[in-house]
């Protein structure tokens, strides 16, 4: 498989950045890896925050304790819960993970092949 092939397919489908540390750019697939985490980890937080709106919902009796009420809340989340679930970083990390594919294999194709090294 070729560099730029191999380096493409390790971004998308691994992290973003993957492939830049397999052709030796580690910073700027650092940069990538960061970003990206940064973002992952706010995306979280807002999953999180969600969470915790419906479980004190479940404890301050606004949602019955049964598996299927808290299903339902989970699926459809109240008013005060759903303000919480904007996801605005998710449309980001798209960008950033496709930014990084494209890159990747942008320089795949620019540097020299890569040999695989044989230890005996």
């Amino acid at each position: 498989m070729k560099q730029d092939i191999k380096a493409a397919l390790l971004t998308a489908v691994v992290y973003p950045g993957a492939g830049h540390f397999f052709l030796k750019k580690r910073l700027i697939g650092a940069i990538f890896s960061g970003v990206f985490s940064l973002l992952l980890i706010l995306t979280l937080k807002d999953i999180f925050a969600i969470a915790q709106c419906t479980a004190n919902e479940i404890v301050s009796g606004k949602i019955q304790m049964s598996v299927t009420a808290i299903l339902n809340a989970a699926h459809e989340p109240s008013a005060a819960c759903a303000k919480l679930a904007e996801y605005k970083y998710v449309p980001t990390m798209v960008v950033v993970w496709v930014l990084s594919i494209v890159d990747a294999y942008r320089l795949g194709r620019k540097l020299p092949a890569i040999k695989a090294e044989v230890k005996s």
